[in-house]
């Protein structure tokens, strides 16, 4: 599929490998009003596939337009398609969209996805195969139109993922101790870089990278509460979590230096360079505790959801991608001037080639 993307040969990918129809002949070809930028040069609206009602139009041109543009080709096609995928096809990237109506029925956003040209985008071949159709499926048109909402419109996810994920952010803070009270800032800094770090893990334990240990968070805590006898202790994050940052995944094998019963209860982790989990200025400026029960409920509601990579989706509704979390630290961090978080931590997308 990405040779297909790179080449922009976008009839074999929907007809031959995703196993869409031909579109209607008298959509083959459309010319579209001229872009406002060049007037002169024809745009031609090409409709590369169809599928049930479903259609797929391809607009080659020098750059990508403005939004404004955008929303115009996509008005201008649907006096043929009603639900349609528009890729503006540039020599060096694409833009994909998904015209979504609006909840009120007025109106429609763009839902945008990007990919350039010999960098790949995992996150757009995904959505892609998701909407691979096999030929002995019998679909209706509102099947078909759904299975390709699910797949290129993330809103519902996003929206649902970001509301508790603010619940528990704002639950973790509260329980983070040894930061004054007047100190509510770097309390929800930390608990930003704290959860930043676990959804970081969350990835990278579920394609084995921790001790084999697909559920290795998880694992670990049942394993500290057991040899705790039960008790509601500090002893997860500050036996555990606080090394497994800073010594197994934050620092060099060859610069480690393990207490040999921390060494055990951590186990086989990589190095994982790039700074995330270096020691924090918060915790060279606080002695933090955070009791073990923190963890329980956070832990229970990243269970809800499936967390993957680059294996092939489920089309489950639960799934989180890097892509996701990327969009929800967007909003929710702010930089100031010196480069301080004023509402979190910085996101960084997970990349297991840095592992």
């Amino acid at each position: 599929m990405r040779q297909l993307l790179d080449g922009a040969r976008f009839q074999t990918l929907f007809r031959e490998h995703l196993l869409w129809d031909n579109p209607p002949d008298s959509l083959h070809q459309q010319p579209l009003e001229a872009m406002t930028a060049a007037p002169e040069v024809p745009v031609i609206g090409e409709c590369v596939a169809e599928k049930r009602g479903v259609m797929v139009w391809s607009i080659g041109l020098p750059d990508i337009p403005s939004r404004a543009e955008q929303h115009r080709k996509a008005r201008e096609l649907r006096h043929w398609s009603s639900d349609q995928l528009v890729v503006f096809a540039a020599p060096t990237e694409q833009l994909w969209l998904w015209p979504e109506q609006r909840p009120s029925g007025t109106g429609w956003r763009l839902v945008d996805h990007h990919y350039r040209r010999g960098q790949g985008n995992d996150a757009l071949l995904q959505r892609l195969d998701r909407v691979r159709f096999e030929i002995k499926e019998k679909l209706t048109g509102p099947q078909v139109l759904e299975r390709v909402r699910q797949s290129f419109n993330v809103d519902k996810v996003t929206k649902r993922f970001y509301t508790e994920f603010k619940k528990y952010h704002q639950a973790l803070t509260e329980q983070i101790k040894g930061i004054p009270a007047h100190k509510e800032r770097d309390r929800r800094w930390y608990a930003s870089v704290l959860m930043n770090r676990l959804m970081f893990i969350y990835f990278i334990q579920k394609k084995g990278f921790l001790g084999s240990d697909p559920n290795y968070l998880q694992n670990r805590l049942k394993q500290i509460t057991e040899m705790s006898g039960g008790r509601d202790l500090n002893a997860y994050f500050g036996d555990l979590l606080l090394p497994l940052f800073h010594q197994g995944l934050g620092k060099h094998p060859s610069e480690q230096t393990w207490d040999p019963d921390i060494c055990r209860i951590v186990g086989q982790v990589p190095y994982v360079d790039g700074g995330i989990f270096e020691r924090h200025d918060l915790e060279r400026d606080y002695e933090m505790e955070i009791p073990d029960s923190a963890f329980e409920s956070l832990f229970d509601f990243f269970d809800q959801w499936r967390w993957h990579l680059d294996e092939r989706p489920s089309g489950e509704h639960n799934e989180i991608n890097p892509d996701i979390l990327g969009f929800i630290f967007e909003q929710y961090v702010n930089y100031t001037e010196k480069g301080r978080k004023e509402k979190g931590a910085y996101y960084t997308k997970p990349d297991v080639t840095a592992i």
